[in-house]
């Protein structure tokens, strides 16, 4: 059987999708990926597949530039002529779901979040919905990853009701993210990480740094990490406004990393307080799947990832007050309850989030038989990276006399 991954970024395929490479190779499939070339190209060759480069901008609207990526895709699938197409990300899953019947392959469209078009409204979100009923309706299988996109799809009639189900998000590996002894005595450390977008909420976490720190004092730290997106203005500006709080000693700005899991092992609590249309947002997953507290709003994705009071606590989205309170309490906490919160979330992270639930719904999906253990992690491809704590963390620190420029220390 012959079996696509068409993405939007190698980088993606590599850090969320190299198990389900390697689940779908043992059980004999010839795997080969469609995406655009980045630094994480050779990587995704390592894994001994064929990477097959094409023109794709995430965030273009330009007729002329989407013309340019439909036809390097259809070129590309047309080379490989798959039985399967693992369709990932929205332009994906609609320019997919036009080749479907031309090329003669099955789709399975992972919708991992509806994407900034219908939040917009107007005519793109209209145009979205065209090209969505289009594409995703006669999909083999189409995998949502909370149940609000899933509803929302269904009463618009995007997507065929029978062949839509609701998977654990992109699942998360409970053998490389795990809890590790955290030394005591340490400050209570808050860590934000993930794409610098103000939609996720970064600027409720610096405001909340600024009101705690000074109460609480060493009590307490506030760590951010992620890189800025060049082609979104607004991403910048939040990078700025990062560094900022950085630089007056409110937060600490961690230099980017292929390994997040050290730096998370050495956090008590993760916060998102994101109102981003997304499916489960990756950085929940990893922290539940490491035993940390979790305090992100009541929104779709976000609230699948928090039983309020068990594992962490979720808060009304634009509730500045409220996050700023939990967090307050999570502060408050004895060390016991901090430790039982963070068991709590290992516990919630094995039962619903085991990224083989989610091969395994591949594998169903494309009439393979089911995954029985996840594959060696060979993480002799990354990055070294060592133990951090306290002072051996690496803040990022711009180059003297040099206007900083985090490009160089991407997520």
């Amino acid at each position: 059987m012959r079996a696509v991954i068409l993405y939007n970024t190698s980088w993606y395929v590599y850090l969320l999708r190299r198990n389900l490479i390697r689940a779908l190779q043992t059980a004999g499939c010839d795997v080969s990926v469609v995406a655009p070339v980045d630094g994480y190209t050779e990587r995704v060759k390592a894994l001994g597949v064929q990477h097959i480069p094409i023109t794709l901008n995430p965030r273009s609207t330009s007729p002329l530039a989407e013309s340019a990526s439909v036809l390097s895709i259809y070129r590309a699938l047309k080379s490989v002529r798959p039985d399967f197409v693992l369709s990932f990300t929205a332009k994906c899953n609609l320019y997919a779901g036009l080749m479907r019947s031309r090329l003669g392959f099955k789709q399975v469209a992972n919708v991992s979040g509806l994407g900034e078009g219908f939040q917009r409204g107007g005519a793109l979100a209209i145009l979205m919905r065209q090209l969505y009923r289009r594409s995703l309706f006669g999909a083999e299988h189409v995998f949502f990853q909370n149940r609000e996109d899933r509803e929302m799809c269904l009463s618009s009639r995007l997507a065929h009701p029978e062949r839509s189900v609701v998977i654990p998000g992109s699942g998360v590996d409970l053998d490389a993210f795990k809890p590790a002894a955290k030394p005591l005595p340490s400050p209570v450390t808050f860590l934000m990480f993930g794409r610098l977008l103000p939609k996720k909420g970064f600027d409720y976490f610096l405001s909340a740094a600024r009101e705690l720190k000074p109460i609480y004092g060493e009590q307490c730290s506030f760590w951010v990490l992620g890189s800025a997106d060049y082609d979104r203005p607004e991403s910048v500006e939040l990078l700025e406004r990062i560094m900022r709080a950085h630089s007056d000693g409110a937060i600490r700005y961690l230099q980017s990393t292929d390994d997040v899991l050290p730096i998370l092992r050495d956090a008590d609590a993760v916060v998102l307080p994101s109102t981003y249309n997304e499916g489960v947002p990756r950085s929940l997953l990893e922290a539940l799947a490491c035993g940390k507290i979790v305090i992100t709003t009541d929104w779709k994705g976000c609230r699948e990832t928090v039983q309020h009071g068990h594992n962490g606590y979720l808060f009304a989205p634009h509730d500045a007050e409220s996050l700023q309170r939990f967090m307050r309490k999570v502060v408050d906490s004895p060390e016991a309850v901090r430790a039982q919160l963070g068991s709590n979330s290992r516990q919630l992270a094995k039962e619903r989030f085991d990224e083989r639930t989610v091969i395994d719904a591949y594998k169903r999906a494309m009439g393979l038989s089911r995954v029985t253990s996840l594959p060696a992690v060979h993480r002799t491809h990354l990055a070294p990276s060592p133990t951090v704590r306290g002072d051996n963390i690496r803040p990022f620190q711009p180059p003297a006399g040099k206007r900083w420029d985090t490009r160089e220390h991407r997520l």
